[in-house]
């Protein structure tokens, strides 16, 4: 094989000179061999330089185009890169305000990592602040890093509603940088402006205390949620506010735990929903004071007159005389007064009182009607930052346009012990039942501390009937259905509702509000727990107010409530 490549090699004979090519360069020293003199050489054909030619030629031909491309056609664009190369403005973001309590406790600050370009939200992480201080978004970047949404967006609670009260404004610097990206200079032409802090009306510790109590006895009981409300009845400022179930701010904020945001998202018990603004629920037997003081006013009866109950009020119909209505109590009361009929929650003494019966007229829907959004009842009670629900107050009207058919003496009855269509907000029976307090100032709440007071209207009661209601309501704690609140260390007057649902009316609403101290009234209270067994106790969640006044006094708070 290596034979045959050799014969082909020295095939083809060169056309020598045999002198030339035997010539022996020993014997010519005139030869510099390191000049390669005396060497045998082959001259380059012409086909080998027409091909080097033209490969110069294309190379040549591909960087003309490239040129006329970055110069001519694509000129600008690579300018204004080149510029970006080298000079860069920069955002600076400013700090966020923090929100603390009445007391300067931190509810929500700001931690900084070294390499973030801004500063990151945290929560406190107790139970209960959920629904008050809410969450937000960081400022956002493209795939390219840039910066196309350059503030922080509160979208709930606190946070979305001083949003640009916390933001602040936002600064910018000059960034000179080398090709690589290396920075050479930096240059601050606008500072940014930290945002302000706010300073709710809220006590982190009390807050603390009336959420966890809540949410171990939704969770004990098997309650759908509940919720708490504590507000000044001199000047409205909201002392507690809880909504429970809730979510976590510090999850929804940082955004990553996507599967847990998927289950608030399908909660049935709706964790997003604020039920203390936007729940409404049958108020019950918590209406009953109300009642009271305009039957009072009207002199539809006095405060001493008895009436008799046996445990059912039965009404003819003169449609059917062997059908007649009839309507019940829980149990059989006897003889009542004002005073006892409201401590024992006799529904037909209020029956009669909103409706009549026989010979003694009622108060009539339309002055029941009047009566209760006088208090505030039907309307939002305009606090500072949250969104609300109007409730809905019974009326000819609401029930001609909702079912179309016409108002009858049952509706009446049901309406006066807080049935048929009336729902309501716990924060609206908050600001009515501090009016009874406070003996006629419906106030605006507040959320922030030192808010300047807001009277919304002023009721026309007298004195003396604010006593005799408030007295009832005392006559409650103590020997009536929310004798749980019969405490020794702080006089509370108070009433219960229990609203009844469902098909086979087995599950409750349970209310409990009140007033305290009795003797010169500082704050009002609302408990509910929504959607559960009563059992045994006809008003489960006044145990849960017994036990929120106890560990209040326990830990000193509640002195220091008393001092506000």
């Amino acid at each position: 094989m290596f034979g045959l490549f050799k014969k082909k090699r020295f095939r083809k004979k060169l056309d020598l000179d045999a002198s030339i090519a035997f010539l022996d360069s020993k014997n010519l020293p005139e030869f510099d061999s390191d000049k390669f003199e005396g060497v045998l050489e082959q001259p380059l054909s012409k086909k080998n330089f027409i091909g080097i030619f033209v490969v110069f030629l294309i190379i040549s031909f591909v960087f003309l185009i490239k040129t006329f491309n970055m110069q001519i056609i694509n000129g600008e664009e690579y300018f204004k890169k080149a510029q970006g190369n080298f000079i860069k403005t920069a955002i600076l973001f400013s700090e966020r305000g923090v929100v603390s309590d009445r007391n300067g406790k931190e509810l929500i600050w700001n931690e900084r990592n070294i390499n973030d370009r801004f500063a990151k939200r945290r929560y406190i992480e107790d139970v209960g602040f959920s629904h008050i201080l809410g969450f937000l978004s960081y400022p956002q970047k493209d795939k390219s890093n840039n910066f196309f949404e350059k503030e922080y967006k509160g979208k709930a609670g606190v946070e979305k509603y001083f949003n640009d009260k916390l933001n602040g404004v936002l600064g910018k610097r000059i960034l000179e940088t080398s090709a690589t990206g290396e920075v050479i200079s930096e240059n601050v032409i606008q500072l940014s402006q930290a945002g302000e802090n706010v300073a709710l009306s809220i006590d982190a510790d009390i807050q603390k205390e009336m959420a966890e109590l809540l949410n171990d006895f939704i969770n004990e009981k098997n309650f759908d949620g509940a919720s708490g409300v504590l507000m000044s009845v001199e000047n409205g400022e909201i002392i507690s506010l809880v909504s429970l179930p809730e979510y976590d701010s510090n999850i929804l904020t940082d955004g990553r735990d996507k599967k847990k945001i998927k289950e608030y998202i399908f909660d049935e018990k709706k964790p997003f929903l604020n039920r203390v603004t936007l729940g409404e629920f049958a108020p019950g037997s918590v209406v009953k004071p109300f009642i009271a003081l305009k039957a009072l006013k009207e002199k539809i009866i006095s405060p001493y007159e008895k009436i008799y109950t046996n445990g059912k009020l039965i009404l003819p119909n003169p449609y059917h005389p062997d059908k007649p209505s009839i309507f019940y109590d829980f149990r059989n009361n006897g003889i009542v007064d004002m005073k006892k009929a409201i401590a024992v929650s006799s529904n037909i003494y209020f029956y009669i009182l909103g409706g009549g019966f026989e010979n003694r007229k009622g108060l009539g829907i339309n002055r029941l009607y009047e009566n209760f959004t006088d208090f505030g009842f039907g309307e939002q009670t305009e606090v500072e930052y949250m969104i609300e629900k109007d409730g809905i107050v019974p009326s000819i009207e609401w029930k001609k346009r909702v079912f179309g058919t016409n108002w009858n003496i049952g509706n009446t009855y049901y309406a006066s012990i807080g049935q048929f269509g009336f729902v309501a907000t716990p924060l609206q029976i908050a600001v009515a039942v501090s009016a009874i307090a406070n003996e006629g100032e419906v106030l605006r709440p507040k959320i922030l501390k030192d808010s300047e007071k807001d009277v919304r209207r002023k009721l026309d009661f007298d004195k003396k009937d604010y006593e005799v209601v408030k007295q009832a309501m005392r006559e409650t704690a103590l020997s009536g259905t929310t004798m749980s609140l019969n405490l020794p260390f702080v006089k509370i007057a108070s009433k219960s509702g229990t609203a009844e649902r469902g098909k086979n009316r087995s599950r409750v609403n349970s209310w409990v509000m009140g007033f305290f101290p009795y003797d010169k009234p500082k704050y009002a209270f609302v408990f509910l727990a929504e959607n559960g067994y009563a059992g045994e106790n006809l008003n489960p969640v006044s145990l849960v107010s017994s036990a929120f006044f106890k560990k209040l006094e326990e830990k000193g708070l509640l002195e220091r409530l008393l001092e506000h």
